[in-house]
């Protein structure tokens, strides 16, 4: 039985324009600017019209393109007003993905799950945070938030959970519930993905509604 390779690999500049332009028309445009970044977000129409062979048709067919780009870009950084899911917390933080220390955040939120303040409690060093959990519900006091989100950073790039994020993240749960400020999760933020203990280890929660 013949097995078929479906590995698929990325196209390269040159392949991606071709999808929609014509060949020769892509050998130009890479001759003129040094990049497809350049060539979608830091050209104009007219400066894409007087590339020969691209005219006024292909010229449109990027700006289209452009404007696509623009739209999910402004779609993708758009403030949230308020929490109504797991990745609406997480894309509050996504910026946490690159920093080479680690850090930790609470996310301050009212009843109704608006958020009150995105609140930096600690920075710590490649692998800690050393916080506790009387440095975030000092901030949600002095907020008067009705519960935290708490969310920090894995350097290494794997959000996978460390003992110590476990503990931390029971400690927190319990300092909740003395503060009737309830921890509604807490979210590590990796290089790839994210991890979530709502998600992954409801019991914790479920043990505390006990």
């Amino acid at each position: 039985m013949r097995h078929t390779n479906t590995t698929r690999h990325p196209l390269t500049e040159k392949e991606l324009l071709a999808t929609f332009l014509p060949k020769s028309c892509v050998n130009q445009l890479l001759r003129e600017y040094p990049s497809l970044y350049h060539i979608l977000l830091h050209t104009s129409e007219a400066q894409l019209q007087a590339v020969p062979g691209v005219g006024r048709r292909n010229a449109k067919r990027i700006r289209c393109l452009q404007e696509v780009i623009t739209k999910v870009e402004e779609e993708r950084t758009k403030p949230i007003a308020s929490i109504t899911c797991l990745s609406e917390a997480i894309q509050c933080f996504q910026f946490l993905a690159d920093r080479q220390q680690e850090e930790l955040w609470a996310l301050l939120l009212d009843a109704k799950n608006h958020i009150l303040q995105k609140k930096q409690i600690t920075i710590g060093t490649v692998d800690s945070s050393l916080a506790t959990p009387r440095e975030v519900f000092h901030a949600a006091v002095q907020q008067m938030a009705a519960a935290v989100i708490v969310i920090h950073n894995h350097p290494s790039g794997d959000s996978s959970p460390s003992t110590q994020d476990t503990a931390m993240t029971k400690r927190l749960l319990e300092a909740g519930i003395l503060m009737n400020i309830p921890l509604l999760d807490h979210i590590i933020i990796g290089k790839y993905d994210c991890y979530s203990f709502r998600k992954a280890m409801s019991e914790l929660w479920k043990e505390d509604d006990e």
